[in-house]
């Protein structure tokens, strides 16, 4: 019986030693950033993870008060700076967003009108549900209905390039969605991410500046923001210089083209997205403070969790005094991961872009939110899984130790009287 009754202590203090560590590890107190010390710091610790198996390419910038503090960059066969060019997959979507507001700005789009008025060279498809509940606020925060899944792989050298309404209609460059930009729940009711829905906001700026998306991009954005080195349309800048698109294996991809620009194909630096973040925190010569603030407001949730604004993903994971916005892009041929993200409350930023492992900018990504946020992503929960381990068994030892301690001491006390 007593026997019986040591097993159920030892076992009650091992279920209360695991729901604090639990907690712990949750609300992120007993995780440990990779580095704390600097953002030179920051980019030492998280170039080892570069290892034997990375084959492709990376460039890394930390900003503070919206200016680059340090910068890393690899690549196996060459060398590259803050002036070699990447494509950045969805990041495009940021920048969009970014080009879009001007439009709102000025008065010549509304938000909440539905999209179809604006258009007259393509329209939604009938569907079950009420196509004019569908937005530019909608689709700018993937809850418009739209249940393509689109992801675009774009068009080889010898491939025909669709047009918008061709894409729009059965975009030919999606291998694993369905391509079909229709309205399939209803709009407004939750989160599903879209790539048509950018495609559609692509056709809208072209209808309503009567530009071609490249020119009213490169005329609203870049130029004013001094970004010299980004096109979304490679034609128009032959002369960048193009880091090596490099697959997973380690073998060279040619640079697709786009009928999706708006949603995948914008072509950048680090210097550049530098300059576009800075722009997010200080006065620049596009959007006003108060657009920008609009533009970055919750309105897409998961679990009651904000996940997307009107054009950047929101990084909280529910704190809500955090004010991380980015965005992360990706791709299959060839192996894109793309992460920029900045905290407007105080300035700083991660640019990580590279090629030749499906994952890495993410991770960095994450472990910077959580140094800057103290935000734990699964990547820095899986990180210090060595770490919770060794709380787990080194602190039960100590804890049943003590508490046997305890027992002998107590058992003695009531002999001698």
């Amino acid at each position: 019986m007593k026997t019986l009754k040591l097993i159920s202590q030892c076992f009650l203090i091992l279920i209360v030693w695991v729901a604090l560590l639990i907690f712990g590890f949750s609300s992120g107190q007993l995780l440990r950033p990779i580095s704390g010390d600097s953002p030179q710091a920051f980019i030492e610790e998280t170039s080892q993870l570069i290892n034997d198996e990375f084959v492709g390419n990376l460039g890394l910038v930390v900003l503070e008060n919206g200016q680059v503090a340090d910068e890393y960059y690899y690549d196996i066969k060459t060398d590259i700076d803050r002036n070699t060019v990447y494509q950045v997959a969805s990041v495009s979507k940021w920048v969009t967003a970014f080009g879009l507001f001007k439009l709102v700005e000025d008065g010549k789009v509304d938000l909440d009108t539905p999209i179809d008025n604006y258009l007259t060279r393509w329209h939604l498809p009938p569907s079950d549900f009420d196509n004019r509940k569908v937005t530019l606020r909608l689709l700018l925060s993937h809850s418009s209905g739209l249940i393509d899944d689109l992801g675009y792989d774009g068009f080889g050298p010898d491939q025909p390039v669709q047009t918008i309404e061709e894409s729009l209609t059965q975009a030919a460059d999606a291998e694993y969605a369905a391509g079909k930009a229709i309205v399939g729940y209803e709009p407004g009711s939750q989160y599903m991410y879209s790539g048509a829905a950018y495609t559609i906001i692509q056709l809208l700026i072209e209808e309503v500046s009567g530009k071609s998306f490249q020119a009213y991009m490169t005329e609203t954005v870049f130029e004013p923001l001094g970004m010299v080195s980004s096109t979304f349309d490679l034609g128009t800048k032959p002369e960048l210089n193009l880091a090596t698109r490099y697959n997973r294996d380690g073998s060279v991809a040619p640079a697709n083209r786009f009928t999706a620009l708006a949603a995948a194909s914008l072509f950048t630096n680090t210097s550049d997205l530098a300059k576009f973040m800075a722009a997010h925190v200080s006065p620049n010569p596009v959007l006003s403070a108060s657009t920008i603030q609009q533009m970055i407001q919750p309105q897409t949730y998961i679990n009651n969790t904000p996940v997307y604004a009107l054009g950047p993903h929101l990084y909280s994971q529910g704190d809500e005094s955090s004010q991380i916005i980015g965005h992360d892009g990706s791709s299959g041929q060839p192996t894109i991961n793309t992460a920029a993200r900045i905290n407007m409350t105080t300035g700083n930023g991660i640019i990580v872009l590279e090629m030749g492992s499906p994952n890495l900018a993410s991770r960095i990504a994450d472990e910077w939110i959580f140094l800057e946020g103290g935000i734990a992503d699964y990547v820095v929960i899986q990180r210090n899984k060595p770490f919770l381990m060794t709380l787990l068994f080194v602190g039960y030892l100590i804890l049943v130790s003590t508490y046997f301690l305890w027992r002998s001491k107590r058992t003695k006390k009531a002999k001698l009287t």
